[in-house]
């Protein structure tokens, strides 16, 4: 008995052995009838046990010769943030492939090849098994295809228009002028030093799409709650005293909303790895925080599902955005379909409950993380680099003049925003971060082999081959976007990507039609898809900028599956941005190498010292301690800035 188990135990590791070198023999074949590079792996980046183990094999592979090589480099999934254009420099091609045992994958930062994919949206579906974290509430609108995503698309993109743009304006404005007085208190404080900026403007945004989509209406604290412990770390908190206390006593709440929703985005690690069955009785720490916040969310999750059907069900007016009663109606409820729900009906419903719920999650992730990553590397970019923050101010003391915020005009304003520097820093912001380094695409296994066309060249991509759109890589491509000469060619942002020319470099003043750069390009096509039926764009201030050609900038995506929410977060973004900047000045903190006193004993050569001392932490921190889960966030580090009033700068003119 034990000789066949032993034959057994050894029988099972060598079977699985052999068939991976049949998979990858195939593989490499289909790979190689392509014409395109390619780079064969081991396995997978995104094999279970190697994405469990790389974190802690790591150190000790970084010590072998291998560390060097494209395939180990393309074993992190985080290839495209570390290694960005490089990778197709190194291959001499905007197009490879690589392979694995478990099937190929298609890379392209190819304008004229994304521009092709995402317009054939029928012919390069997305892979929704790459999705399946996305639905622990219920199917939705990115993670499914086909004819159900149509249905999906159609129920939940009224909401996002024009009208409802004034509305996140207006809120976004608010909670901006919130956030920005509680950072400006610092300054009264014995370190004025913000290291949380990156959970603040998420805690910014998370009000504004629960206020504006929802109805739960965040405050930051008031005046009597800035004393003492409640700014101690450098950031406001989301709830008042008295709004913790009251969900504490609650009793229907382990967990209050805002703690459980960021509890839960926090450790959705989790839920990617493990099905929910099993993620209950994992002993570990993070699962059992991972499935505790998922509980308690989606307790707060049904209860404004419970009450919009309540207020349907008496025929009350929906006021705002609201997008969960823009969800409920758009499934088909009605007063009388809710108040008939107990009994037998002979229609079914446009959307479940469950997709309802799930539409609900994917706007309030997507619709907070997408901003407030951008409205903090737009803060440290800026921070990085103060001439560019200072023809930012220059251009909103133009715009609003002297007027208040209170009276700061969407129709009027916004539109101005955008196509001068303020659009200018966002458009660049998105490009050297947009919110995923790639997007996923696929040609299904039982699919006919489909044909691009690059530089009038043909190639052939077979079934069953997942696609990246390499967003980081396409963004920088100097094959594709004009480019001016390095700033410090002794000193390169990136060690190895576009080490000759300055698309590494955050540079706004380069999508400024003044500033616009001699040769390179045509860049006429527009900057923002508008292909896409159903989706609201308002008018359309990019014009006032560059427009690179289609498939070439591709933050929110492109074609028919370009991200619904665009537009929300574009305000969100440049009213928080204005409120921030129109009176304010964000510089880096040296407390790390000298105290204020020392500080303001320095000369200009000593303060231009260690201002680029702390420049260079955070140009580090940036490219090393970044990484992706569902968006592009520094994950491993914070990054210190002060807040001062305009004029009163430490670092200006350096």
């Amino acid at each position: 008995m034990i000789p066949i188990l032993l034959v057994g135990l050894f029988a099972l590791p060598l079977s699985y052995f052999l068939n991976s070198l049949w998979c990858l023999r195939r593989n490499i074949a289909a790979a190689k009838a392509t014409g395109l590079p390619y780079v064969v792996l081991p396995w997978s980046n995104l094999n279970l046990p190697w994405l469990i183990l790389r974190p802690f094999l790591l150190p000790y592979l970084n010590k072998l010769p291998i560390r060097d090589t494209l395939w180990f480099k393309l074993l992190s999934v985080d290839w495209p943030w570390h290694e960005q254009y490089s990778v197709f420099h190194r291959l001499g091609s905007d197009n490879f492939l690589y392979v694995s045992p478990v099937r190929n994958y298609f890379n392209t930062a190819d304008a004229a090849v994304i521009d092709q994919i995402t317009r054939r949206r029928n012919d390069f579906p997305k892979p929704i098994e790459v999705y399946g974290g996305l639905d622990i509430y219920g199917k939705n609108v990115v993670s499914t295809e086909g004819n159900l995503w149509r249905h999906h698309r159609k129920t939940v993109s009224p909401p996002f228009n024009e009208k409802n743009n004034r509305m996140v304006w207006d809120e976004s404005l608010r909670q901006a002028q919130f956030m920005a007085s509680g950072w400006m208190a610092r300054q009264t404080e014995s370190s004025a030093t913000i290291d949380r900026v990156a959970e603040d403007c998420m805690k910014l945004s998370l009000h504004v799409i629960s206020c504006a989509g929802f109805g739960v209406n965040l405050d930051w604290p008031g005046p009597e709650d800035r004393k003492g412990q409640t700014l101690a770390n450098g950031h406001a908190p989301s709830n008042t005293k008295k709004e913790a206390k009251a969900s504490e006593m609650s009793g229907e709440h382990r967990m209050s909303y805002v703690d459980a929703l960021q509890s839960l985005l926090h450790n959705m690690i989790w839920i990617f790895v493990f099905p929910m069955v099993l993620l209950k009785w994992l002993p570990f720490s993070g699962t059992k925080r991972s499935y505790t916040s998922y509980i308690e969310w989606g307790k707060h999750l049904r209860a404004l599902f419970d009450k919009k059907k309540d207020d349907i069900a008496v025929g009350k007016a929906q006021e705002g955005m609201d997008l969960m009663g823009f969800l409920c109606k758009g499934a088909g409820m009605t007063s009388d379909s809710v108040r008939m729900a107990s009994e037998k009906s002979q229609s079914k419903p446009l959307l479940s409950d469950t997709e309802i719920m799930g539409n609900a999650f994917i706007f309030l992730l997507a619709g907070h993380e997408t901003a407030a990553n951008s409205i903090h590397f737009s803060c440290l970019y800026l921070a990085l680099h103060p001439s560019s923050q200072r023809r930012l101010q220059h251009s909103l003391d133009r715009i609003f003049g002297s007027r208040p915020i209170s009276e700061w005009d969407y129709e009027r304003d916004f539109n101005a925003l955008f196509g001068t520097m303020a659009g200018a820093v966002l458009a660049e912001e998105l490009r050297l971060i947009p919110p995923v380094p790639a997007i996923p695409k696929c040609v299904p296994r039982n699919a006919s082999p489909q044909t691009v066309v690059s530089h009038n060249q043909k190639f052939t991509i077979p079934p069953a081959t997942y696609i990246n759109l390499v967003s980081l890589a396409a963004h920088r491509n100097p094959n594709t976007w004009p480019a001016g000469s390095p700033s410090d060619p002794k000193n390169p942002v990136h060690p190895t990507s576009n080490t000759d020319n300055d698309l590494e470099e955050f540079k706004p003043e380069r999508w400024l039609r003044e500033s616009a750069h001699a040769s390179g390009p045509s860049l006429e096509n527009d900057m923002y898809t508008e292909d896409a039926p159903n989706t609201a764009t308002g008018t359309n201030a990019s014009h006032a900028l560059h427009r690179p050609p289609r498939g070439a900038y591709i933050p929110f995506s492109e074609g028919y599956r370009a991200c619904l929410g665009r537009r929300f977060a574009q305000v969100e973004v440049l009213a928080a941005l204005a409120v921030i900047f129109k009176d304010c000045s964000v510089e880096l903190a040296v407390d790390r190498y000298a105290t204020d006193e020392e500080v303001e004993r320095m000369s200009e050569e000593e303060k231009r010292e260690v201002n680029a001392k702390a420049a260079g932490d955070v140009r580090m921190a940036m490219r090393e301690k970044m990484g992706m889960l569902f968006t592009m966030q520094m994950r491993e580090a914070k990054v210190g800035v002060r807040v001062v009033k305009r004029g009163d700068e430490r670092f200006a003119g350096l």
